[in-house]
């Protein structure tokens, strides 16, 4: 099999893009646990509807549903 040969110079410089820095990547906003959610049909209408409306994940409509309604969590 032969060999592919980059055309491009590949001198001895070291490249300064990529790999590991100091203070890069997204920041963590919490711990991550993988769950599953079953909701009727129109629940996941309306989650998906807030999504397109404000160009938001599904995890972020998730999140602040449950931030703004785990106050309730005592009533149930």
């Amino acid at each position: 099999m032969e060999k592919i040969i980059n055309s491009k110079d590949t001198g001895s410089m070291t490249s300064t893009k990529g790999g590991y820095r100091n203070g890069a990547g997204r920041k963590p906003i919490g711990m991550t646990r993988k769950i599953s959610l079953t909701l009727p049909q129109a629940c996941w209408e309306e989650i998906d509807r807030y999504c397109h409306r404000g160009d938001y994940s599904l995890s972020e409509v998730i999140r602040a549903i449950i931030e703004d309604n785990l106050s309730n969590a005592d009533l149930l």
